[in-house]
């Protein structure tokens, strides 16, 4: 022990502690704050309360209390683990993995076999870029505890990045197992098996997503794509439509409603999607692009011809695509002719 002040009244910390302990696992913060606070008064040598009071900040986002309380501790208890525990949470949260790590090795010298201490560890290092020992410590973590969900979809994560999306789809179907209600889980599930070109698993995906979280654009976006891609263009319209009512300015969003217009056969309501694609972004070169082969398929020239213009004056690699588009046109016109 360091150097730990007197008690003034050490009964009365125990029960202001114990009380303190309590209001924190009810999820009541600040009024857990306010008895540990008062267990300090009667006792400044308990090196847990000094602990409770640095995670409770760190929930409350108040890295840097976090970290005063985690040291003040220390100062009183340099060996305590949990100290060290929470003040590697603390280095983490701040963006220092570094310090985190040595934080963490500290406590898992004593708690070896703790899974969440473990998981910590990976994330550190998935935080360094180092996806060979995040691995290793999320297995550890899940070898521990095979429920560790958040340890399953991390390590998807870091498949994901190196490439191996069969990995990460096994990875994310075990964390949706454990926590159906995960719904970033469910996310990322749809993006790999759209990556595999899974689309009808991958949409599934995505609807759950959506019923658990139905407030992210992306996740109606992506399934519309996963929607156009299994010819499913009036499904695919709805959830662009979402997509667009939760962020207007998706000018992606709004260019696969005009492609879903195209694939039923509504070529006037895909021009007009085309034309407020391009208010939302006129550099948006596959609607100019669209919107050109639209136009010199009903004959309006004229207007196709300033499509073309603009995607030439912007290098566009989509101008020979639209030249060639319509050349074929002209030329089919020529034979009619002769």
């Amino acid at each position: 022990m360091g150097n730990s002040p007197a008690a003034r009244e050490p009964n009365l910390a125990k029960e202001c502690f114990c009380q303190g302990v309590g209001k924190f696992l009810d999820g009541k913060y600040e009024e857990a704050q306010q008895e540990f606070q008062k267990a300090l008064d009667y006792d400044p040598s308990l090196p847990l309360a000094y602990c409770y009071l640095g995670i409770i900040s760190l929930e409350l986002g108040d890295i840097e209390i976090g970290m005063s309380w985690c040291e003040k501790g220390l100062e009183i208890d340099p060996h305590n683990g949990y100290l060290h525990y929470c003040l590697g949470a603390a280095f983490e949260r701040k963006g220092l993995p570094h310090e985190a790590i040595e934080q963490y090795q500290i406590y898992l010298t004593d708690h070896p076999r703790d899974a969440e201490c473990l998981f910590s560890m990976g994330c550190a290092y998935d935080q360094l870029g180092n996806c060979e020992q995040a691995i290793k410590f999320y297995r550890q973590a899940l070898h521990l505890d095979p429920n560790h969900y958040k340890a399953s979809y991390n390590l998807a994560l870091v498949f994901g990045e190196q490439g191996h999306c069969e990995d990460a789809i096994n990875c994310l179907e075990k964390t949706i197992a454990v926590n159906p209600e995960y719904w970033k889980g469910w996310i990322k599930l749809g993006l790999f098996q759209s990556f595999e070109k899974r689309w009808q698993e991958a949409a599934v995906a995505y609807e759950k997503a959506i019923e658990l979280k139905p407030d992210i654009s992306d996740s109606h976006y992506n399934l519309g794509l996963c929607y156009l891609t299994v010819n499913q263009p009036q499904k695919a319209m709805k959830s662009f439509q979402q997509a667009l009512k939760l962020n207007p300015a998706d000018a992606d969003s709004s260019f696969y409603k005009a492609i879903a217009h195209v694939d039923l056969k509504e070529d006037e309501s895909a021009i007009t999607t085309l034309q407020a694609t391009l208010a939302i972004n006129l550099d948006h070169e596959k609607s100019h692009y669209l919107l050109g082969r639209l136009y010199h398929m009903q004959g309006e020239d004229q207007k196709a011809e300033a499509e073309l213009a603009f995607l030439k004056q912007t290098g566009s690699s989509y101008y020979d695509s639209l030249v060639t588009c319509c050349s074929q046109k002209k030329s089919k016109k020529t034979k009619k002719a002769r």
